[in-house]
């Protein structure tokens, strides 16, 4: 048996560091935390009296802590300073690099933005340098709720797959104006992925070393099955099942960044001496037959249990030498953010084998094609039956909106998107909605779908709805939808009615739109309802008190008040006497001469005095007058020469009388 180990695995350069300085410590110095996630390397440091702590309170003062290569927050360092606790660094440089990075960021007051798992402890470290104010984010629904802001700074964990923080790093930058990547990403994660994919598609089965609770050595094995290989992950070789690999000529071994060169040796020589124990080795005609006389075909239903589960695929036991694969894509449609969020370890499962195993090695199989079956008949039963679906939006073209319902594929064309006219159905990407079916043919996966008609319906039923509501006089609520330069049209809930330009101030509105605004909702009379022609003309004005009434209340025939001239007419002046009222001072009120040109006596801007001598509130006119006023002053002028008179005549009668 041939075996293979991948160009680049085991130790990285921080996690080599972090254990060489460990290894070199003094007995009775703690780490703070398990120096690596490998248990093995932990417990052998443990034995030479370099044991993991949980806390500083675990440290007493004087005493030697190693920080471990996942780093630690500000407020450790800060703390053991204080009590005179001895620190031996040993956080990775790159991590070291991505905690400073968060620091900078935070102080230049950029909103962070961590992509990492949110319990690891790297990123909680990291977060800690970023003063606890990241936003810690791992997939892309996550990014895609982060609300837009000015400027947004990016770290990310050290060993985080560089595909999925491509992806999540594309919708960030909708996100903000100013996008500051820090690309903490350690060059030697990529370089281990990429040797076991590359391993991984030359070999009959891949082994992946490294601890259980090591997040790069987890991803080594995503990678790896996703390739379609059979792959163990195992912690050590005691772990092997040699059994598994009965047949197989071509073995691939890799390792986890955390995994010591010892532990790979180990299974290594175990593989290596496998033919030398008398393991079988088939031909090419013997593995056809042991492969696939015995073993399903593509299309056969088959039961099993979830034996492993991780973000990406599902790993089940189906009674084949090598447990199958159920990607997440397989798993539902749409597909879910995470295998895990729906598939668990021990559940019973019935699959169908979904692809040729002969040709390609592995075995996938699909909850999807399963579900497919029950979930034609539903669209067809809604079909017949004139019933809606509901449906996801999942993606536009040129022609429509390609849409989920359940496992299957529709499409809702450009025409049968909206009842009005638009370019894109974009809007509906993401979105979940009813639609009616149109035309089905399962034989050639064909679905095509309609949301305009249950618009149309809808609106149909609103309209009706909203009819039995309006009549003339009746105040209703309203949306301006429309706004022309002749008026804006109302929705009523259903009905649109026309508020026309003349209708929507007391005061003269020159363009509509000045006023008014599309999505504003406002009270509206119903001033006229036409059944026959389905039109109906509203008011904004009436529902307003007259402004000139309101003005001219707070005046009597008979006041004087001062006027401004604002306009001159061949028989008088208009004047205004308030910003809402004018009158009329006609010529005869202004002067006794006849012929008595108005431009002569009086200039625009001119004030003066005028005695209100008519008031009309049906016609809205207000009659003004100057002569009044001195007709008033030469009656009062008799009046106190009468009264002077009468007072002297009494005085001359007291002086006879004595």
């Amino acid at each position: 048996m041939k075996v293979t180990i991948a160009e680049a695995c085991g130790f990285c350069y921080g996690v080599r560091r972090a254990v060489d300085m460990a290894s070199q410590a003094e007995t009775g110095t703690k780490t703070l935390g398990p120096i690596i996630h490998n248990p093995q390397v932990v417990a052998r440091l443990s034995a030479q009296g370099v044991a993991p702590v949980d806390s500083l309170d675990e440290v007493g003062d004087g005493e030697t802590v190693l920080i471990r290569s996942h780093g630690v927050g500000p407020s450790v360092y800060e703390e053991a300073s204080r009590r005179g606790i001895r620190v031996i660094d040993a956080t990775c440089p790159h991590v070291k690099k991505a905690q400073q990075d968060a620091k900078k960021i935070v102080e230049e007051g950029k909103n962070l933005v961590i992509i990492g798992e949110k319990a690891h402890p790297e990123v909680i470290s990291i977060s800690q340098w970023g003063a606890n104010r990241a936003i810690i984010i791992d997939r892309e629904i996550e990014a895609e709720q982060i609300p837009f802001s000015e400027s947004l700074g990016v770290v990310v964990q050290t060993t985080f797959s560089q595909e999925q923080f491509k992806r999540i790093a594309e919708i960030l930058k909708t996100k903000t104006n100013d996008l500051d990547v820090h690309m903490t990403i350690c060059t030697a994660t990529q370089q281990r992925q990429n040797a076991a994919v590359e391993l991984a598609g030359k070999v009959d089965a891949m082994i992946v070393v490294g601890g259980r609770n090591s997040a790069n050595t987890g991803r080594l094995a995503q990678v790896c099955r996703e390739q379609g290989c059979p792959t163990y992950h195992i912690e050590t070789a005691a772990e092997l099942d040699t059994a598994a690999f009965r047949g197989m000529n071509h073995i691939g071994i890799t390792a986890g960044a955390s995994t010591p060169d010892w532990i790979i040796q180990e299974v290594v020589d175990i593989m290596e001496n496998l033919q030398a124990e008398g393991t079988e080795v088939m031909s090419e005609e013997l593995l056809d037959q042991y492969d696939y006389e015995e073993n399903p075909k593509k299309g056969d239903v088959v039961k099993g249990t979830v034996i492993s589960v991780n973000d990406d695929a599902a790993y089940v036991s189906i009674g084949t030498k090598a447990e199958a694969i159920l990607p997440k894509k397989e798993i539902a449609v749409p597909a879910p953010e995470k295998a895990s969020d729906v598939i668990h370890v021990g559940d019973e499962l019935t699959v169908e084998i979904a692809n040729n195993i002969k040709e390609e090695g592995s075995i996938v199989v699909s909850l999807v094609k399963m579900k497919k079956v029950e979930d034609w008949k539903e669209v067809r039963d809604a079909f017949e039956n004139d019933q809606l679906v509901e449906c996801v939006g999942k993606e536009t073209n040129k022609a429509g909106l390609v849409v989920s319902i359940k496992s299957l594929r529709g499409f809702i064309p450009l025409s049968q998107g909206d009842v009005k006219f638009v370019k894109s159905l974009d809007n509906l990407v993401g979105e979940t909605f009813q639609v009616k079916v149109i035309d089905i043919d399962e034989h050639k996966n064909r679905l095509v779908l309609s949301r305009k008609a249950v618009l149309e319906a809808e609106r149909e039923q609103k309209r009706a709805e909203a009819l039995q509501n309006i009549e003339e006089g009746a105040v209703l609520e309203g949306t301006v939808v429309k706004i022309m330069p002749y008026g804006a049209f109302i929705d009523l809930g259903g009905v649109e009615g026309l508020l026309h330009i003349s209708d929507i101030s007391w005061k003269r509105v020159s363009s509509v739109d000045a006023v008014l605004q599309v999505g504003e909702k406002l009270n509206v009379l119903v001033q006229k309802f036409d059944q026959e022609r389905n039109r109906i003309s509203l008011s904004l004005k009436a529902l307003q008190k007259n402004p000139w009434i309101a003005a001219i209340e707070k005046f009597e025939v008979g006041d004087v008040v001062k006027g401004e001239v604002k306009k001159l007419l061949p028989f008088g002046a208009i004047l205004a006497i308030d910003p809402e009222l004018q009158g009329l001072l006609h010529v005869s009120e202004l002067t006794e001469k006849r012929g008595a040109v108005v431009k002569d006596l009086v200039n625009i801007g001119d004030v003066m005095n005028v005695k209100i001598i008519g008031i009309d509130t049906d016609k809205k006119k207000i009659s003004l007058s100057v002569l009044a006023i001195q007709k008033d002053e030469e009656e009062q002028e008799v009046r106190n020469y009468l009264d002077k008179q009468e007072q002297a005549e009494a005085a001359d009668d007291a002086v006879e009388g004595e």
